[in-house]
This record gives C-alpha cells, structure tokens and sequence, in this order.
C-alpha cells in the first residue's frame, strides 16, 4: 500500500480503530514504511462519522473533505467553502435536510480528522 509513497507524503487512511491505536493495528511493513519514509500520516473512521451524520455508508464527501483538509491544494477554509458550495450545487434539488446533512458531515469530518504521531526511529 505504501511502496510508492515519496519520503515526506501524506498519508490518509480511513480505520475504525482509535487513533492511539492506529499505528499500533497496521501490518508491520505498514508501520515502517511510515516511519523509514517519514510520512504525515492522518486517520479518521470515515464510516462513523457517516453514520453519527445520517449520511448512511456514504463516506465520499468525508473522504473529499479529508483530502482537502490536510493536501494543501487550496488553504483549508477556501477548500471547506469550495465543497459545500459543490454540495448546493449537486444536491440543492434534493433539498435543504439533504444539503444540511451533507454540511453536517463535512464539519464533523474536521473534528474527527486526526495526525497520528510516529515514533520515527
């Protein structure tokens, strides 16, 4: 899975364990290619924040905003606005709860979005 990643890169993984457990879960060859190549490495449980959101298994516009969160392709506030301006877009016709709940977890998507410290030996 991280073979290719660049010394430095960001990494992204979606788990349902806890963040002071994360690292503790992944495969050995995981947790040292994190470490040999100095990786940023960010966790979050996309699927509950969908489901604590009433987004069902939808994790799309989490993962999305995930990305953008922690890319720095735009200043994050610039990235937020730009989504949820995609979400009326796509989603106004199917109204506003629909609109709200998508909203909902884009905000939730930032409070459960972690950076996993490694011990980086």
């Amino acid at each position: 899975m991280l073979r290719n990643a660049r010394p430095g890169a960001t990494f992204l993984l979606n788990s349902p364990f806890p963040v002071e457990e994360v690292v503790g879960q992944a495969a050995r060859t995981v947790q040292q290619h994190i470490i040999n190549k100095k990786l940023k490495f960010y966790v979050i449980d996309a699927y509950s924040v969908a489901k604590e959101t009433g987004m069902g298994g939808r994790i799309n516009t989490i993962m999305q905003t995930c990305f953008f969160a922690i890319s720095g392709v735009l200043p994050r506030d610039e990235a937020i606005a730009a989504i949820k301006h995609s979400i009326e877009k796509t989603y106004g016709k199917r109204g506003e709860s629909v609109v709200q709940k998508n909203f909902e977890a884009v905000d939730a998507t930032l409070a459960h979005l972690h950076q996993v410290q490694c011990p980086h030996r």
